[in-house]
């Protein structure tokens, strides 16, 4: 962007699982289905990009070469204003942004109260100030709510779609992605409605070896080691269909406590 549209990037962060600490640049699986991480960054410029503009032909042309260069991980973010930063997602219109290193000059991407707060609370500064000498937006209440949102809204409705005995949804169901996205996601949530904090897929983990009744730390080690490439964890099952059982029963009571979890009172 330098060379393309100097002077035009004026902060450059990364957040999500390189910003947690929790950074695999591989995995199991292929594709979609792999448990290997992204990078996901946040871009920050002084004025609105607009479309059409040669400053946006630069961005998707960065993009393009960048990902032409290094294809994998996916490399995901979205390109915001300092004021977009400091009013939140909600005020925030569709901007530049890039998912699975596919590049769109306007769209939501990581325009979320997830993405915001992981910037203001974990957020690692390539260009411009640490995000503690900054104004950003950062609201425990609204990203508690965002998260019930997305229990309601995507993970039921996904474990219903994934209990069925569908082709598409056996074949998904025994690959290694599959504990990793559900019993550590899941738990990513309830974390964060348990807590008011973040935490990463491994940190979740973690957090549900302590947190949850003896019956599911079988599938939770499984999905550690498998999130961890061995590193923690431990792998205890030979049969992945009784993996695909443990891990949606896990889901479905995972999402009945965490909705069922009284808010933590910001400090």
């Amino acid at each position: 962007m330098d060379e393309l549209a100097p002077g035009l990037v004026t902060g450059f962060y990364l957040v999500g699982s390189v910003a947690l600490g929790d950074f695999h640049p591989s995995g199991a699986g292929r594709g979609r289905l792999s448990t290997a991480s992204d990078i996901d960054f946040v871009v920050v410029t002084d004025r609105r990009v607009e479309s059409g503009s040669r400053e946006m032909a630069a961005l998707a042309e960065a993009h393009a070469r960048t990902v032409a260069c290094f294809p994998r991980p996916h490399f995901d973010g979205a390109v915001l204003t300092w004021t977009d930063l400091a009013t939140g997602p909600d005020h925030c219109p569709d901007v530049p942004c890039a998912q699975e290193s596919r590049f769109a000059p306007a769209g939501r991407s990581g325009i979320n109260p997830v993405t915001f707060c992981e910037l203001a609370w974990h957020g690692i500064p390539v260009r411009g100030p640490h995000p503690t000498d900054v104004d950003l937006w950062a609201d425990q209440n609204a990203l508690r709510a965002f998260t019930v949102d997305n229990l309601r809204t995507y993970w039921r409705p996904w474990w219903q779609q994934m209990r069925q005995q569908r082709p598409l949804a056996v074949v998904v169901g025994l690959t290694a992605w599959f504990p990793v996205w559900a019993v550590l996601g899941v738990s990513r949530l309830h974390h964060v409605i348990a807590t008011g904090t973040m935490t990463s897929k491994t940190g979740a983990g973690r957090y549900a070896q302590k947190a949850f009744d003896p019956r599911w730390q079988r599938i939770i080690a499984e999905s550690l080691s498998l999130r961890t490439g061995g590193a923690e964890g431990r792998r205890g099952y030979r049969n992945p269909l009784a993996r695909r059982r443990d891990t949606l029963a896990f889901l479905d009571t995972t999402i009945e406590t965490a909705l069922a979890l009284p808010a933590e009172s910001p400090e």
